[in-house]
């Protein structure tokens, strides 16, 4: 291994250790701002969700008590409902504001379950203040119930919603799931007590005992709000050190375990026995309702903590992202000028010899050698590389001749001394690859033979060095009638062959009456300045399924035997293997 790639190589394992250790901590905190910086609008958005589902709770409570009592003596619970319609709708509006803002594209079926809860919010009050204009007697029950039902399942069809939230909230942040977890059983619980206080609002409201439906569903939430209860405990015991948090946790345990439960547990005595429970709805909603208020308290105050702790995890991971990036730039740059100044002061002198050599072992003699300084070992090595940058120039002299004359007489050996043409055997050469490649992926492929009419006359009458003349004029003709894909030879005497790859028989015959009528039409004159006419014969062969090149010419020579005793100056097209059937065009 050179010094060069040594030096470079210690280098960069060292700057790959630094910058591995600074990545690590870099990664770290930028994970940390990542997760914090996600985790804020996610539980932003889930404390909008919440809210929105309390206040969904809230529009129950007066709109079941105007349900199930006269019309015309509840002025007061029609403005309790329309203030907690006002506050559904404004909740869900800022839900779904919040929602479009952030515009991200995991939350639209979000925002669509938002948008289809305002409708079916909208279609139930519709429904609903159909009957609150009957008077009692003229409500039907069925109608009511079917209301009621419909006003649970408004309730219930958001939780997905709050479900989607919460999950986008604890993925973001897998830290916060304790906390945010507990704030959902809050929610959770405060939807219990709700639906568990509103078991009582048609006995009280009737002042009848319970049914035993009535019984079970008190049986069975207060079971529910046992365990929601405890479940809220576990998840908040983490945070058992915020007084704030245990303050809230220990309110909810006397207020509404202790006074609001207890407060229902005697209603319950009272329904499973006479049903005279000695007061009404708005007694009990005034005696009850206040007590529920601990929960959402409790879970607006752990929502609150989450983002706090969000926010504080925030600032901190950026600024040791910061801190951590500021300190690694510095600590590069001083490694890189350290690595700089220990390359310059003690292997470059090294380096620069080095590269000399190599770069006349590759031949790059444009590389300019300094002079020498000093008469020392380093001014002697440098004067001997001037030598052997003139012997290298010379030997590079000697092999770009001895390559020019090589590729002079490879010309040479191809071409036709008269005409310049391919010769037979570079014809063979080159056609041979063409040949096998129509034959293998059974592409087209036409020949065309040709040969000068009565030459032999021509040379006898005018002489060798005319039929020469006449050779070369035919030769310039086919160059100017061929393509530069085609391949054009001298086949023999005045024998010449076109091979035309990618063209059918028609077309073959076309670019040969070409090239027979521009002969026929050329005025030949010769050194003398005698003007003499020539003409020329043709066989033309498409490629079928011949065997080899041999072959496929010996077709093309019997298409021009065919052209000779057709009376010459003619094209003739041979059909594979017969004879009989070809084609002559004149």
């Amino acid at each position: 291994m050179s010094l060069n790639r040594l030096f470079w190589l210690i280098s960069i394992l060292l700057m790959l250790l630094f910058l591995v250790l600074i990545g690590r901590i870099v990664s770290s905190e930028w994970s940390v701002y990542e997760r914090s910086t996600k985790s804020m609008p996610a539980i932003r958005n889930l404390q909008l969700a919440l809210l929105v589902e309390e206040r969904l709770a809230a529009e129950r409570d007066p709109g079941n008590s105007l349900l199930l009592q006269e019309a015309g003596a509840a002025a007061r619970e029609f403005a309790g409902l329309d203030q907690a319609r006002f506050a559904s709708d404004r909740a869900l509006a800022s839900l779904r504001r919040a929602l479009q803002k952030q515009a991200v594209p995991q939350l639209a079926p979000v925002v669509a379950h938002v948008a289809s809860t305002e409708q079916a919010l909208a279609a139930m009050r519709k429904e609903m203040d159909l009957l609150l204009a009957l008077s009692e007697r003229q409500r039907d029950m069925a109608a009511v119930g079917a209301v009621l039902r419909t006003m649970d399942h408004v309730d219930s069809g958001f939780s997905p919603v709050i479900v989607a939230l919460a999950d986008t909230a604890i993925r973001s942040d897998s830290q916060l799931s304790d906390g945010l977890e507990g704030a959902l059983l809050a929610s959770s619980l405060r939807n219990i007590a709700g639906r568990i206080g509103a078991v009582f609002t048609a006995p009280v409201i009737a002042q009848r005992p319970l049914t035993s439906q009535e019984i079970d569903a008190f049986s069975r939430l207060s079971g529910q709000i046992g365990q929601l209860y405890s479940g809220i405990e576990l998840q908040l015991r983490p945070y058992q050190d915020n007084p704030v948090l245990k303050a809230a946790l220990d309110t909810v345990h006397d207020r509404y375990l202790g006074a609001g439960l207890g407060f229902l547990n005697e209603l319950f005595a009272i329904g499973r026995s006479s049903g005279d429970y000695g007061l009404g709805a708005r007694d009990m909603a005034v005696r009850y309702v206040p007590q529920m208020a601990a929960i959402p308290h409790l879970r607006d105050l752990v929502l609150a903590e989450m983002l706090q702790q969000a926010r504080h995890q925030n600032r901190q991971a950026a600024f040791f992202l910061v801190a951590v990036s500021g300190l690694g730039v510095v600590a590069l740059a001083i490694f890189v000028l350290l690595m700089q100044v220990i390359r310059l002061r003690v292997l470059r002198p090294i380096l620069d010899a080095t590269d000399l050599f190599v770069s006349l072992a590759d031949e790059r003699f444009s590389t300019i050698i300094p002079i020498p300084r000093h008469d020392d070992e380093i001014g002697v090595m440098m004067r001997a590389i001037h030598v052997l940058k003139a012997h290298s120039l010379a030997k590079v002299r000697l092999e770009k001749q001895r390559e020019e004359m090589i590729a002079q007489l490879r010309t040479l050996s191809d071409t036709d001394f008269l005409t310049g043409l391919l010769n037979r055997r570079a014809f063979f050469a080159q056609g041979e690859q063409q040949f096998g490649i129509a034959q293998r992926y059974r592409r087209q492929l036409t020949l065309i033979l040709m040969d000068v009419d009565h030459f032999k006359a021509v040379n006898d009458r005018h002489g060798h060095q005319a039929g020469d003349q006449v050779l070369r004029v035919v030769a310039d003709l086919c160059r100017r009638h061929h393509r530069k894909v085609d391949l054009l030879a001298r086949y023999g005497g005045e024998e010449f062959l076109l091979m035309l790859p990618e063209i059918d028989l028609s077309q073959g015959l076309a670019a040969a009456e070409k090239l027979r009528c521009a002969i026929d039409a050329c005025h030949f004159r010769l050194d003398g300045g005698e003007m003499i006419n020539v003409t020329a014969s043709f066989g033309v062969v498409a490629f079928e399924c011949d065997n080899d090149l041999e072959s496929l010419i010996g077709r093309a020579d019997q298409a021009l035997y065919q052209a000779k005793h057709s009376g010459r100056n003619v094209v003739v097209a041979a059909p594979r293997g017969k004879l009989d059937e070809t084609i002559v065009f004149v």
